[in-house]
């Protein structure tokens, strides 16, 4: 298979099915050919002769061949909706997949493949592509046509020319400005997404005039592209239609010119007339068709940049693994900018240990965190858990002893428990009840109105920020993971709260998980085994918090919010 495009691969794997959509197509036009020479009969034959004998086994035979093309073009559209019904199938979840991934790495990217998946999707279903099938045997037609009067044979044929000559003109014309169009476009919608997701702070600082100035700038554009790729659309459609209606004119006067001069059959004026219009019907689709075609062949391209693939490298499961972390030489290049945020950071952390990290903002603490828990993926070096690379474990298994709470908390429409479970199949209540009872927040959860079943709105909108940061830590501990990676947990907690994740921490390590807590506030470090110090991405320090803070003292270093001459870290060195 081709992995380097898999839209292609995919698309190849239905090669069978448009290849006999190919062929259906060769005998509904066939089939089709029974109308015009239905009307030639009648015209010719029948009324000549007076047979209603005739008539009727010839109305019987057309009839007949009316009913197996319908047939034919039921089975080619239910097959071309079964195709893109099995695309979506085959693409929307590793498209999913890679969409969340290049998300969690910050990269702006939208719901756009999804949509650039619909837009193929839709082609297919779409009669333009039942059209391009049946364009080459539009050939029948002109066949026909010729086979009744060499002469309105060529005027049709001259007809098809000049259609193929305006669809050229057409997609030569809308080419350039189709690609900037429907750039402008994405980044509009990717504008209005980052917009909305942004909706309370622009609303409550009232910074919704500069915060739109992008997002008008690329819909201007798209508006500005758009309405001059219309006009023109709109004008070459209609000087199409006046062309059409124009030769069907000439042919059917030159049609009675002919039969005038008794060089052609009067049946021959209709069927050339029904014949035509066959023959020049892709033709004169072709400027949509090729102007859909634009759309599809852009959307596969963005596709194809994503890299996604159809098929899981199958991984092994390992047994009943420990959280013991290595942290081998690590280190992590931005590269957008090429910026190193971290480097070459070396530390080992025992199965059960906890772990805190300090450091000034912009020292690469979050960026760890990331790395951590496999959202990000290392420039050099490696996060070992249980001995294992993170990139060598099966995905599935590693989400399963990963717990991770961000600094943005985001939870999904449902109840209490569903987050808590993750919306897990099956779950047992006395699992989700576990999770509670380690984040310390079964008391909390009880007291809401419907308990566990407390629906929280869209987004945990019925919930505040400290309670939804909350549910969300109780969600890191369910299935009683390995490996916790919490990246500044108090910042929406009250007093009450962070005593809360204090006895969390000491739930954690009673039940031999490691846990690793990015900290702004001291009095988190009264219950940590080691703390890491991070400074210009480098580990500076790791040790015990008596030695840190001693080494600390020592130097007179302040950190953050975290001062080795701090009450709360005199209580910390004189417990220990």
């Amino acid at each position: 298979m081709d992995q380097t495009n898999p839209i292609k691969a995919a698309l190849n794997e239905c090669r069978p099915l448009f290849i006999s959509c190919f062929w259906f197509g060769l005998f509904i036009n066939l089939l089709m050919l029974a109308v015009p020479i239905y009307s030639l009969q009648v015209l010719d034959r029948v009324l000549s002769s007076n047979s209603v004998e005739t008539l009727l086994m010839l109305t019987l035979i057309v009839g007949i061949a009316l009913i197996f093309m319908g047939l034919l073009q039921v089975l080619r559209s239910s097959i071309f909706t079964q195709i893109g019904r099995w695309l979506d199938d085959k693409l929307s979840m590793p498209l999913v997949k890679k969409t969340v991934e290049l998300a969690a790495a910050n990269k702006n990217i939208g719901s756009q493949p999804i949509k650039d998946l619909s837009t193929i999707k839709s082609f297919i279903s779409s009669p333009a592509l039942a059209s391009i099938f049946d364009a080459p045997w539009a050939i029948l037609y002109f066949i026909v046509i010729f086979i009744i009067n060499t002469t309105l044979g060529y005027l049709v044929v001259a007809g098809a020319v000049i259609l193929i000559i305006l669809a050229i003109f057409s997609e030569k014309t809308k080419k350039a400005k189709m690609g900037d169009a429907n750039e402008a476009n994405v980044k509009s919608g990717q504008a209005i997404e980052s917009m909305l997701r942004n909706a309370e702070v622009i609303r409550a600082m009232g910074f919704l005039p500069n915060a739109s100035k992008k997002w008008q700038e690329h819909n201007k554009n798209s508006k500005i592209l758009g309405f001059a790729i219309g006009n023109f659309a709109t004008l070459l459609t209609h000087f199409t239609k006046s062309f059409r209606m124009g030769l069907q004119m000439i042919v059917t006067g030159l049609g009675a010119y002919l039969v005038l001069n008794q060089q052609m059959s009067a049946g021959g004026i209709i069927a050339v007339s029904i014949l035509s219009g066959k023959a020049l019907g892709p033709f004169d689709a072709a400027p949509s068709i090729m102007q859909s075609w634009v759309g599809v062949k852009k959307a596969m391209e963005r596709l194809a940049k994503l890299n996604i693939t159809l098929t899981e490298e199958q991984k092994i499961l390992l047994v009943d693994p420990e959280g013991n972390v290595q942290i081998e030489k690590l280190s992590f290049q931005e590269s957008s900018n090429k910026k190193w945020i971290l480097r070459g950071i070396n530390i080992n952390i025992q199965a059960g240990e906890a772990i805190g990290v300090i450091g000034p903002s912009g020292t690469g603490k979050t960026t760890l965190a990331r790395l951590l828990v496999s959202v990000l993926q290392p420039t050099s070096g490696s996060v070992r858990l249980a001995g294992a690379a993170l990139s060598d474990w099966n995905e599935d298994q590693l989400g399963s002893l990963i717990g991770y709470l961000p600094q943005d908390v985001e939870l999904f429409e449902g109840s209490i428990s569903d987050n808590i479970s993750k919306f897990s199949d099956d779950v047992k209540d006395e699992d989700i009840i576990a999770a509670a009872n380690i984040a310390n927040i079964h008391d909390f959860v009880l007291k809401l109105p419907h308990g566990y079943q407390t629906q929280i709105g869209v987004g945990g909108n019925m919930l505040s920020a400290g309670q939804r940061q909350r549910v969300a830590l109780a969600r890191c501990f369910f299935g009683k993971p390995k490996l916790v990676v919490l990246d500044e947990p108090t910042s929406n907690l009250d007093s009450e709260g962070e005593q809360a994740l204090i006895k969390c921490l000491e739930n954690a390590k009673a039940e031999n998980i490691t846990t690793i807590t990015i900290v702004h506030r001291p009095q988190i470090l009264q219950k940590v085994d080691k703390i890491l110090v991070l400074h210009d991405g480098e580990a500076k320090m790791f040790d015990t918090p008596e030695v840190v803070f001693a080494k600390m003292a020592s130097k007179n270093l302040k950190i953050q919010n975290i001062d080795s001459e701090d009450s709360n870290i005199q209580k910390i060195k004189a417990d220990s």
